[in-house]
């Protein structure tokens, strides 16, 4: 199952009044990572009133060895993201980054994600994104190892075995994995999203993109500026506000 199908097979009853949230991610990308708190506010806030939908951009699709001139890119953008958001980036990542021969994937953690998308429980695969940058950024450990990325999905994932296989098969996650990131990244765009993550709501018949990048060190701020369009959607009122003030 795509993950466009995946994300809308909820009943219509379920969708109707709530506030539909495309979500663009992939999960070694630092400023999804610097982005975790706006998602939390988010949920903490309008809680069952958002309905989201959560797609891979697909970064890295293949297996890459990080060289001197990415590495610096990496290190300058962390250094960014801690001074902007205050969301911290370890030790342990640094030096992992730092490490010769050090590859990055998007494809075995994108995997790993689409697996609870098909569950259709997105509230869980918040959860599951948010333990992954958590392992990632804060303590440094490899979104390459797949035992890793099995077992924080304890208490998520209903189906560990079919993971398991999955990414058991190297050989296959291409395969796998293109025709979804390929979704990820024409659902960036076509809500003029220009890299990841976007957020987009569907307000008024159409995605339109948020920009998030205004709140990355205020995410209650965006929490407000959302406010009315949330209660235009779940109550069917009119917002005074307008979206492109979001």
């Amino acid at each position: 199952m795509s993950q466009q199908a995946a994300n809308e097979s909820m009943p219509t009853n379920d969708t109707q009044h709530k506030l539909q949230v495309a979500y663009i991610m992939d999960p070694l990308c630092g400023w999804c990572y610097a982005a975790a708190p706006i998602v939390d506010a988010m949920r903490e806030a309008f809680g069952d009133q958002l309905q989201w939908q959560i797609y891979l951009g697909g970064l890295i699709r293949e297996s890459r060895v990080l060289g001197p001139r990415f590495c610096d890119h990496i290190l300058a953008a962390s250094q960014r993201i801690e001074q902007i958001t205050g969301q911290p980036i370890g030790a342990d990542f640094k030096q992992m980054i730092q490490q010769p021969g050090c590859k990055l994937d998007s494809r075995p953690a994108s995997i790993a994600i689409h697996e609870l998308i098909l569950q259709g429980e997105p509230e869980k695969t918040l959860d599951y994104i948010k333990r992954l940058q958590n392992h990632h950024f804060r303590e440094g450990f490899s979104l390459n190892e797949t035992d890793l990325l099995i077992s924080a999905t304890d208490g998520l994932l209903a189906d560990q075995a079919t993971l398991k296989e999955k990414l058991s098969k190297p050989a296959t996650w291409s395969d796998l994995m293109d025709p979804l990131f390929t979704q990820g990244h024409n659902m960036m765009t076509s809500s003029e999203g220009q890299g990841y993550p976007t957020f987009a709501i569907k307000y008024r018949g159409c995605y339109q993109k948020i920009q998030h990048e205004d709140f990355y060190g205020d995410p209650e701020g965006l929490v407000k500026a959302l406010k009315p369009v949330v209660m235009e959607v779940t109550s069917g009122q009119v917002a005074t506000s307008q979206v492109t003030e979001v």
